[in-house]
This record gives C-alpha cells, structure tokens and sequence, in this order.
C-alpha cells in the first residue's frame, strides 16, 4: 500500500478471483432507501466470494450518507450485511474505494474493519476508481456536491417522490416539473444575456449552458457523463482496463483494445456485478442472472451524443402540456423499480441466482499481466 497525505492506493495480484460491486447507496431502511432491501441477496453474494477463496471489491458509495444522515441509521437498517462484510473484510478478503456518498475514510477503518483507499491496482493492466474522478462536476473536489445531493434526499423523502434521471425510468410529476423550469429559466437567460454581460456576469449564462448541457447527455445515455473522461484516460495512460463505478450503467466497453468496465449498481432493482477470472472479466446481474455487454453504451460509442445539448434534447422530447417524448412512451409499461418501491418483502422473498457459477458468454479477449 502506498499513500500520501490525501491519496491511498493499494495493490492487488490480477492472478485471483475478483468480485466487483459498487453503488449500494445503504440508507436507513425508510422507502427512500434505493437500496431496497436486498441485505439477504448480496449477503448470498458475500458468501459466494467467501466460498470461492476469492477477494471483494466495493468500488464506492456502499452507503449513502446523504440519505441517511448517521451511520447509526444505516447499521439499525442493515446490521446483518454490515456484519457479514465486516467479516469478509477480517479475513483480508474485502477492499473499500471511497465514493462520493461516503467520504468519511476514518469510520470503515475503526468501526467496519474495512480496507480503505482512494485507488487499487490490479497486475499492471487494471485501475480501479470509484469513477467521480470523471464526473466534471466532481473531479478530485469530493466536497463540492454534498450539500446539493443532500438536499435532493430531502426533497425525495419528504416530497415521497423520485426526481433522477433518465426521465423516462422516472417520470414523475417532480421530474417533468424540473425539466419544465430548466427550460424556462435556461430561456430567461438566453434573453437577459445582454443585461448579464453589461452587468459583468457572463460566466453565470455559460455555467447553467453548460450544466444543462452535462443534464441532457447523462439523461440520454452517459450518466454522470463519466465515458469522455475514462476513454481520454484509456488513450493516454498504461491501463488496459479501468474499472468503474458511480455512474449505475453496467458493462462492458471494448475501446480500441482496451476496455472501460462499470459494475453497476444494488440500487432499485439492480443487482450487478463485475467478476475477474483471474484472465477476463464478465458482468452479471445477480437476482435475474442478465449479462451486459456494450448495450447500454451504444450512443456514447456512435458519437450521437456528443453534438447534443439541453435546447436539441428539449425540442426531440417536449410535447407540451409537461409531457415528454420519452416519458410517455413509456407509459403502461412497468418500471423495474415500481414492482419493488414498497415492496420490500417481496425483495426479501426473491432467490438469488443458482447458476452463478456458470461463466458468462460476455467476457473480453485474454490480457497478459505481470506483476
């Protein structure tokens, strides 16, 4: 392990088994908690890895400090899990990359045993980050979102409403209403950009552009608009694979010989995770068994997003009357989520997977290693 005042990374062989999990959000039990109660699905997880001698990575935001306020909150809700990985971590089989919802390094190391750092290296071919590190609105400056996302959790909890993107995954009243005002104040400006230069606050028109403009990308198939930034990495540096988390979009991303990986998210309904043989990686879903590859990547591969901003997306979407393109047709179908949002027994009746031992089709080429 290597470390200095404000960076940890640690270093692991790539001749082993490797479970990858990310984005639990753990909250405090309440149906604001995305987590949905899963505990006895990625205990099942745990004991797998356990089983197979095998080492587990949670690549960030485990627990969502935002929602739940305390850390006391969050064990009461899910003592039993916590419990279990607190245990697989005792046994030098669990490390912990730090995400944006749970900064807090010092409580996993004395409470939860956990292995903590900011970055792992596995072999010389694979870094490992949370992934906020591509966020251009986060980057390095972990501090500069904690007092919106908790306000976002306020507004969730106390609103008994979702207001996430994509749009269409959920189209709530909230939503569409936020959408709608996004618009109209983005055309105030457009018109008061006059008095704002006279005034000396060009900056102010150009910051909103370009936040509306990071809004319509990650709503259309770059969440977090992380993929620039990792494919840029991928380009100029050493790493034949980064893995990833924080952007919930699972798969698989061969880029010219390299590839970009995301474990996911056990937010909803969502339970996936990425897994290295110890000479390729597969992702997986582990309730329903579904593999990703490259699927959900398509428009950021095809260059369709990169000419789009908030007024083009508004245009193709907005049908008037709060209604939106997308939203709509989606209506009558059944969202993930919805089955499950108060549901919780039903989660806790779920089996997980039995043929998990069997190898996915989705796997990249062989990579050599050296240590």
């Amino acid at each position: 392990m290597s470390h200095s005042a404000s960076h940890i990374i640690e270093t692991l062989s790539a001749d082993q088994e490797i479970w990858f999990i990310s984005d639990l959000h753990l909250g405090d039990g309440t149906p604001s908690d995305v987590f949905f109660g899963k505990d006895k699905h990625l205990i099942a997880l745990l004991n797998r890895v356990e089983r197979d001698d095998a080492i587990l990575v949670i690549n960030g935001d485990a627990m969502d400090f935002h929602q739940a306020w305390t850390f006391t909150r969050i064990m009461r809700a899910h003592q039993e899990l916590l419990h279990s990985m607190s245990r697989l971590s005792r046994e030098g089989r669990l490390y912990y990359l730090i995400g944006n919802h749970d900064h807090d390094i010092s409580l996993y190391r004395e409470i939860l045993n956990f292995r903590v750092c900011e970055e792992l290296h596995i072999g010389d071919n694979i870094l490992v980050q949370h992934g906020y590190q591509y966020d251009p609105y986060i980057g390095d400056n972990l501090s500069s979102s904690h007092t919106a996302t908790k306000i976002h959790h306020l507004v969730e909890r106390y609103f008994n409403t979702w207001v996430r993107i994509p749009l269409a995954e959920f189209y709530t009243r909230g939503n569409r209403l936020l959408f709608w005002m996004a618009h109209k104040v983005a055309i105030t400006m457009m018109i008061t950009a006059g008095l704002l230069d006279k005034f000396g606050l060009p900056e102010a028109k150009e910051r909103l552009f370009e936040h509306l403009a990071f809004w319509a990308r990650a709503n259309s198939g770059d969440p977090m608009c992380m993929f620039r930034g990792v494919w840029a990495r991928l380009q100029s540096d050493r790493w034949k694979h980064i893995v990833c988390g924080h952007s919930h979009l699972p798969g698989i991303v061969p880029i010219d010989g390299r590839s970009y990986l995301n474990s996911g998210s056990w937010t909803f309904s969502n339970a996936q995770y990425l897994r290295w043989d110890g000479s390729s990686f597969e992702c997986r879903d582990w309730v329903t068994g579904a593999t990703f590859n490259d699927e959900l990547y398509q428009a950021n591969l095809d260059g369709s997003l990169d000419e789009l901003n908030f007024f083009t997306w508004w245009h193709e979407n907005y049908l008037g009357w709060f209604r939106f393109r997308e939203g709509e047709e989606r209506r009558g179908k059944i969202r993930a989520w919805e089955a499950h949002i108060r549901g919780h027994q039903r989660q806790h009746g779920l089996t997980p997977l039995k043929d998990n031992r069997q190898k996915s089709n989705t796997k990249i080429a062989k990579q050599s290693h050296t240590e």
